[in-house]
């Protein structure tokens, strides 16, 4: 399966002149059965963890506002998401995108299984159930509207990493598969990262490799990743000057390539707080989730120590273990050296999905007889995490659809009130300030935190950064009105000239007021 997703890299000079049937037949020969089961594994628990979401159009505060939109994101640095985009329309169909989302993670966990060399059927069902409900895949399906593309950036990274690892490489096809994978959405780049580290550890403690090949062998990860995201920025900065556009000044990837927000001890300390929030936030208490994540880093920890210990590798190897090690956490939040305040939310931490691997490949490397406590221990904790992350899923889409509900009336509200606003009906602008205060009505704390999913409302306060506003693109969706959102520039110059202090937070009666024109809308402080 994978080896045919990877064309340029295969001689396929002897197709010429074969049947469609033919050459189906030649693709099915070669798919293994464990890749079989690895996708259908992924196929059935995407459906399990993510048919709410994709049978239900439940916007968050992104979908409202692009509903259809060409994802023309060059500003973002995202200049390959409407290419990947355009196939599933730019129209947000939950169920065509939410299916090829699904379809492209199980292609790429076929993609880990074929990496590592998978022969068992249950290693491989553990793999791609577990990228089928990860949650960095709930959050990306919060986002209808590029959940394909996103899916295909994964698949990207993976692929990339898959080449590069072959017995004979693929670099020129791994670096501009890296680079189109950024194009998508950077954060995938720590996919390949994380998939590469993990590969050169196993290799370190199983293989009988000469520790100067290995350290030459990463070296080549190393500057074929350097190079595809340099052919990444090559193609932004052409891109940015054909269409006359600049980056935007949003999580700090403006100043990436001036190395503006190059701060190593904020980004250590970024990694540090993003690796211990996802796995081990115990702040309001025990979780199921914090504890599967405990046992499964003890176990992983004192399971290939033991090999390692077996296995009696050189002082070079361990020293060269654990710099790989150490880089592990590094190459999962490696964004962070970017910028070290950046927002690492859970649509960037796909990478996280490798420290479970690590757990899961130890069943590989079990025989039947001697290791079936360990074999059962690893299926049972394993099944326990994936069918949490299923559980966590779909309680985001619940919340999230709690969340449009109660938006959805509080804008019919909101349109009511304008209505009876003197002055309203002559304004073609509004201006909102604020947002609506999180709700008690339905709240639970969800570990790790759900980018894409609110406790309260979707409705928010105008983001000049990104050029949009969630209620004025709903009133115009839903109320049949025509408001345009005005700039941040002109923002500026309203605020100095009102007094938005005058103004009580919304449902008070001077919430909503007309000012010069402009209907000003105070949600909230």
């Amino acid at each position: 399966m994978t080896s045919y997703m990877a064309s340029f890299c295969i001689n396929s000079s002897g197709w010429s002149g074969n049947m469609p049937e033919q050459i189906i037949n030649k693709i099915k020969k070669s798919i293994l059965p464990q890749w079989k089961v690895c996708f259908i594994s992924a196929l059935v628990m995407g459906l399990i963890a993510h048919l709410y979401k994709i049978t239900n159009w439940l916007p968050n505060w992104d979908g409202l506002v692009f509903r259809y939109d060409a994802q023309n994101m060059i500003s973002m640095g995202r200049w390959f998401l409407p290419v990947v985009c355009a196939p599933s329309s730019f129209y947000d169909l939950p169920f065509i995108t939410g299916i090829m989302a699904i379809i492209f993670h199980g292609l790429g966990a076929v993609c880990i299984c074929k990496m590592f060399g998978v022969r068992k059927n249950i290693t491989a069902a553990l793999i791609g159930a577990l990228v089928a409900t990860f949650p960095t895949v709930t959050s990306v399906m919060m986002y209808n509207y590029v959940a394909d593309g996103y899916a295909l950036a994964f698949l990207f990274s993976c692929i990339a990493a898959m080449l590069i690892t072959k017995d004979k490489p693929c670099y020129i096809g791994s670096l501009v598969l890296i680079a189109l994978s950024a194009g998508i959405y950077q954060a995938y780049i720590t996919v390949t990262i994380m998939l590469l580290l993990l590969s050169l550890i196993l290799e370190l403690i199983y293989k009988n490799t000469d520790v100067k090949k290995v350290i030459f062998k990463s070296l080549k990860f190393l500057l074929t990743g350097v190079l595809g995201m340099a052919l990444y920025y090559l193609v932004m900065t052409v891109l940015l000057k054909l269409t006359g556009t600049t980056l935007l000044e949003y999580q700090g990837f403006d100043n990436a390539a001036s190395l503006k927000g190059f701060d190593v001890a904020g980004a250590l300390y970024t990694i540090k707080e993003s690796f211990t929030a996802y796995f081990f936030d115990f702040s309001k208490g025990a979780t199921v989730f914090g504890i599967i994540n405990s046992i499964v880093f003890v176990l992983t920890l004192v399971l290939y120590l033991t090999d390692v210990i077996k296995n009696k590798p050189s002082i070079a190897k361990i020293l060269m273990l654990c710099v790989c090690v150490i880089l592990l956490p590094v190459g999962a939040s490696v964004l962070s050296f970017i910028n070290s305040g950046i927002d690492y939310h859970n649509l960037m931490k796909m990478g996280f999905l490798v420290f479970y691997l690590f757990f899961i490949l130890q069943y590989e490397n079990t025989s039947v007889k001697p290791g079936k406590v360990k074999q059962w221990t690893i299926l049972v904790v394993t099944a326990i995490l994936i069918f949490n992350q299923t559980i966590i899923a779909n309680v985001s889409y619940h919340k999230l659809n709690m969340a449009y509900e109660k938006s959805y009336g509080t804008l019919i509200r909101i349109a009511d009130r304008i209505e009876q606003t003197e002055g309203a009906g002559e304004c073609d602008s509004i201006l909102v300030l604020g947002y609506l205060p999180e709700s008690e009505a339905y709240s639970a704390e969800l570990p790790p935190d759900m980018t894409g999913t609110t406790d309260g409302y979707i409705l928010r306060a105008d983001d000049e950064i990104v050029g949009q506003s969630v209620l004025c693109s709903a009133l115009n969706d839903y109320c049949g009105k025509n408001y345009k959102f005005i700039s941040g520039e002109e923002k500026s110059e309203l605020l100095k000239r009102i007094d938005t202090d005058s103004l009580n937070n919304w449902p008070a009666k001077n919430s909503i007021s007309v000012i010069d024109n402009v209907i000003v809308i105070k949600l909230g402080d």
